[in-house]
């Protein structure tokens, strides 16, 4: 039984957090999202398959994300693109009052329960770094960064991908080593998470054990008016870089900690909270 609660615990917590937040009221609550800033417009879209090794222990079991790394003249952002989706589905929905909060809800977590990597990441946002925001557990945790600097060396191998052909550069970065392609005949020095400073985007990147790996499935230019913007979400953790890698470790080697602390979830008198510690496999070792 104990089992029980706490798989449901995680598969509804968001909607927990949010009942929380508003008392379990959701027909009074106002129909709305969480207040945006649009940074920027995109004229890019760049989807990568990403592959995660969570546990090093299950080699076999690859933790996969729809990945979309946004372009605009200024800024990008590399995001879920089922979560960018869902809420873009969501905040027509709230329009539509002849659906209730609870189904608007229930069908955002339905179309993003198994969506993968929740994180944001901003760049040159501010001017010069990049913004970031994780979540650990029931928490969220935003820092900023100045942008990185990734030391490339260049190789003559070649590699087309998505009929794109690319050249090889590798590279070591935060206790990872990296081999890239990169698209000379498109001019943009970006690419999937935080990698950057090669003359062509990078359309395939992965570490020396391939635990996380980033291949292009598809891009297009944007003809629409298709924002790059920032939620306001409240009750995010604001740190460093440093910080964050800190208690994300804490979280992963002691959950309970996190849960037991929350309130949300109920342990009989007497008993204690069984959890098990969770994998911690990071793409930046350093």
């Amino acid at each position: 039984m104990k089992t029980i609660l706490i798989v449901t615990f995680f598969f509804f917590l968001q909607f927990s957090l949010f009942a929380q937040t508003i008392g379990g009221n959701l027909e009074n609550f106002p129909r709305e999202m969480d207040p945006r800033d649009t940074l920027d417009y995109a004229f890019l879209n760049v989807h990568y398959r990403q592959s995660v090794r969570e546990n090093k222990l299950i080699p076999d079991k690859l933790t996969e994300s729809d990945m979309v790394l946004q372009i605009g003249n200024e800024k990008s952002k590399y995001v879920n693109y089922k979560i960018l989706i869902s809420d873009s589905i969501m905040a027509e929905e709230l329009k539509q009052l002849e659906l209730s909060m609870l189904q608007v809800l229930n069908g955002a977590l339905m179309r993003t329960k198994k969506a993968g990597d929740r994180s944001e990441l901003i760049k040159n946002y501010p001017k010069g770094q990049y913004w970031v925001r994780m979540p650990v557990l029931l928490d969220r945790y935003v820092y900023t960064e100045t942008k990185p600097t990734f030391d490339w060396t260049f190789a003559s191998d070649t590699l087309t991908v998505l009929g794109y052909l690319c050249k090889k550069a590798t590279c070591s970065f935060r206790g990872r080593d990296y081999t890239a392609w990169y698209a000379p005949d498109i001019p943009l020095s970006n690419g999937p998470w935080k990698f950057n400073g090669l003359p062509g985007l990078i359309l395939k990147v992965e570490d020396a054990d391939r635990d996380y790996s980033f291949e292009c499935t598809d891009l297009y230019r944007v003809d629409w008016k298709s924002p790059i913007y920032l939620s306001k979400i409240k009750n995010t953790i604001k740190t460093t870089r440093e910080k964050f890698r800190q208690a994300e470790k804490a979280a992963m080697n002691n959950p309970n900690a996190v849960i037991g602390n929350s309130g949300l979830l109920t342990v009989p008198k007497g008993e204690k909270m069984v959890t098990k510690t969770r994998p911690y496999n990071p793409i930046e070792l350093q």
